[in-house]
């Protein structure tokens, strides 16, 4: 994890509720705009719904409606421009499913 582009120290988080703010999980985002100096973005990820008939059904849901100042969105740009770059550098893990037994 980083801080600014340190590394996150072990202590308690600087943040307060940073263990209970929802996780916002998307695949894309559809649509953008900006209005009355608002950037707008809206998430979207695939999510499979079941139909009565038993099959499933594969559609795009949003998932958050994210608002911001044009700063505020350059921040969160720059965050995922640093993100990327340490996700280029690091060690690439297979995903493992690993059973855990039961006491």
């Amino acid at each position: 994890m980083s801080l600014n582009g340190k590394r996150a120290p072990a202590s308690p988080s600087m943040m307060k509720n940073a263990t209970t703010a929802p996780v916002v999980y998307f695949d894309g985002i559809p649509v953008f705009g900006a209005l009355q100096g608002i950037i707008e973005l809206e998430l979207s990820a695939r999510m499979m719904q079941p139909r009565p008939d038993g099959s499933v059904q594969a559609d795009m849901v949003c998932t958050a409606h994210l608002r911001c100042s044009p700063s505020a969105a350059q921040g969160l740009r720059d965050a995922i421009d640093k993100a990327i770059e340490l996700y280029a550098h690091a060690p690439q893990q297979q995903d493992k499913t690993e059973e855990h037994p039961t006491h």
